[in-house]
């Protein structure tokens, strides 16, 4: 077979084609050719698609969220080989600004999210995808991840930056996460991962918090309302009842700008939920000072990667049970099924290229909430 089946998007038309187009072929020293296997949707894509997130001016294959077996690879390439599972990385640095020299390839000045895979370069949503070597990781074997859950690497590497930043977290501290989206979801199953049991979850849908509720963390999970109520009563003895860390996986500028008020001494503030860019939100300066806070921000995934899929491999079916966080599967050209039910705001799914590699290699694409 040469050619293959590809989700096509083009920005000037805002149009997404299902086309067939020639299977890419090896050019590159470095060049490896994944066969994909399961390929996440996630809310960035539907902002692609409506032209409101930059991509190429060109035809180009969607999907950033991927997985697959290695078919070939270039000259040069020595980190995988025919026949290994791996993941792909859609974003990758130039490594020569000083950005990437100084070990922040996600601020990269040349490449970055302006060549990522998905974007600006054909990416998962077809049969086959060409990636370079710095981007394909290899799943160790030993470590037991199916690649049905190794799709779920690209969103938990994101995940396994905002934890690289935040640090260690005591385990007595008291961890409020806003939203229960698909990665206040995934904070909260890590947290409780690592041992944590004092967190509480505040979103405002019933639907999400039974998401959080059937995955049985005994954990918190309250309306914005009921969380106000407790926080205020809370504030009357900050130092004993108020909050450690607040991670706000929502973007909603007020709820964060409220929580901001129950840190005690020492507190930590992180934003991972992607707000618009006119929010605004007003703090003290009184109670950074005297309180020593830390409001910290996390972008994209430098170096998670082989954290990350070890990371989803602890998780497990435990936490990650795709019948618990309503995950779908679709056939590729089943996508606009998938896009809908994306975009009206229900669970999450995964597209499904036709050629699958065995009957376990079940590609997909995944659906987070938006």
């Amino acid at each position: 077979m040469s050619t293959m089946k590809a989700l096509q998007y083009n920005r000037p038309t805002k149009t997404l084609t299902l086309r067939e187009i020639p299977i890419p072929k090896i050019v590159r020293e470095d060049d490896v050719l994944v066969k994909v296997a399961f390929s996440g949707i996630c809310g960035t894509d539907l902002h692609a698609i409506k032209g409101n997130y930059p991509t190429a001016e060109h035809d180009v294959t969607l999907g950033h969220e991927f997985c697959g077996i290695v078919m070939e690879v270039g000259s040069d390439v020595k980190n995988v080989k025919v026949g290994s599972e791996v993941t792909v990385d859609p974003y990758r640095g130039c490594f020569k600004c000083r950005h990437c020299a100084g070990g922040n390839p996600q601020f990269c000045i040349y490449e970055g999210p302006r060549n990522a895979l998905g974007f600006f370069r054909d990416g998962g949503w077809a049969e086959y995808c060409l990636a370079p070597a710095q981007q394909v990781h290899r799943i160790p074997p030993e470590i037991n991840l199916s690649l049905e859950l190794a799709c779920l690497v690209e969103t938990l590497s994101t995940i396994q930056h905002g934890c690289d930043r935040i640090g260690i977290i005591p385990h007595d501290a008291r961890v409020l996460i806003i939203g229960a989206g698909i990665i206040g979801i995934l904070y909260a199953c890590i947290f409780h991962l690592h041992g944590h049991r004092q967190c509480m979850i505040s979103e405002p849908s019933a639907e999400r918090r039974e998401r959080i509720n059937v995955l049985e963390l005994g954990y918190q999970t309250m309306t914005p309302d009921e969380t106000r109520a407790i926080m205020t009563e809370a504030m009357k003895d900050l130092e004993h009842d108020g909050l450690d860390y607040v991670i706000d996986c929502s973007g909603y500028a007020p709820a964060v700008e409220e929580a901001f008020q129950w840190l005690r001494k020492g507190g930590h503030l992180c934003f991972f939920g992607v707000a618009p860019p006119t929010s605004k939100i007003s703090i003290s300066p009184n109670q950074m000072f005297h309180k020593e806070l830390t409001i910290l921000g996390t972008l994209t995934n430098p170096f998670c990667y082989p954290k990350a899929t070890a990371l989803t491999a602890a998780l497990g079916k435990r936490y990650l049970d795709f019948e618990k966080l309503a995950i779908e599967t679709f056939e590729l050209s089943d996508y606009e099924k998938a896009l809908s039910k994306l975009a009206s705001g229900t669970d999450w799914g995964h597209l499904q290229p036709r050629e699958i590699v065995n009957e376990r290699d079940q590609p997909r694409i995944r659906r987070p909430d938006i």
